[in-house]
């Protein structure tokens, strides 16, 4: 039991009450100065009916389970793509280290690192710009030279790794044949940068959120007056936990609708570009 407990109290639990702890605060001090007004100076006794708190409680959860739904298809529909990506990487490693000769070390290690290149450039590609020291450059090759000039590292990426297996299959080191099976994976290539650009570029409408945070304020600045008159000031800490768990929700679902970033709860994309690295060098038989 005790490990339950503990487990429920995650690292994301605490990252996500330090990042609104402001907005808590500052809600109590609200709480505890209108419970103190209306009862010591004003004396309204104003107590709405249930019924009311009833309603607008039903009306935010519909939209506050709709902007997590939303959000999280996002965030599955962006996993779903990396995991395509991530099989089809493993597929055209495992063709060619059946194709090319064992001894072609040249070939074998050129492969190696320009799969998971294609990763680690995907995966800062849709933050904030390609980090040239996580990728790997081929011997003699001049890679990052010619990196520098693209804007669309990804793609540039992808197109010299196809450019170099229709190479191999002028050169006779691999067939025609072989070409075909492999040249269809280009496509999942291609398709997995459309489809993650396609979520980072596409926000959830700024009309919607911004009617969302009005609605969650004004909520929470009316809840206390529905508790204050059976509760005393224990309002205050109820109302403050209501009000965490509503804008806890918001938040996770502002973190996970781009699954590209940093945050704790987005994708582990440097964790599965490091693990892909590691996969494809074995396959290829590269220490």
């Amino acid at each position: 039991m005790l490990k339950n407990i503990r487990g429920s109290f995650s690292l994301v639990d605490y990252k996500t009450l330090l990042k609104l702890s402001p907005n808590i605060l500052f809600y109590g001090i609200y709480v505890t100065t209108l419970y103190y007004v209306e009862h010591n100076i004003f004396f309204l006794n104003f107590k709405p009916t249930s019924t009311v708190f009833s309603l607008l409680g039903i009306v935010l959860g519909l939209l506050l389970v709709f902007r997590t739904n939303t959000a999280y298809d996002r965030w599955w529909e962006g996993r779903r793509i990396w995991g395509s990506l991530v099989d089809a990487s493993r597929n055209l490693a495992i063709k060619l280290n059946a194709y090319l000769p064992p001894d072609d070390e040249v070939n074998r290690s050129y492969f190696a690192k320009m799969l998971p290149n294609y990763f680690f450039a995907l995966k800062e590609h849709l933050r904030e710009g390609v980090r040239y020291e996580e990728l790997e450059e081929p011997a003699n090759s001049g890679l990052f030279d010619e990196l520098k000039k693209s804007k669309h590292v990804p793609n540039y990426i992808s197109a010299l790794i196809f450019k170099r297996l229709n190479e191999l299959a002028t050169q006779k080191i691999i067939s025609y044949e072989q070409l075909i099976t492999v040249d269809k994976l280009s496509d999942v290539f291609t398709n997995s940068a459309g489809g993650c650009e396609r979520i980072k570029n596409t926000p959830i409408p700024t009309s919607y959120s911004k009617h969302l945070d009005r609605f969650v304020l004004l909520y929470s600045l009316i809840l206390p007056f529905g508790f204050m008159h059976d509760l005393g000031y224990w309002t205050v800490p109820t109302v403050m936990i209501i009000y965490f768990a509503l804008e806890g929700i918001k938040v996770i679902g502002e973190e996970i609708e781009d699954p590209f970033g940093r945050d704790t709860n987005d994708l582990p994309t440097d964790a599965i570009s490091e693990r892909i690295r590691v996969n494809i060098r074995e396959i290829l038989s590269i220490k």
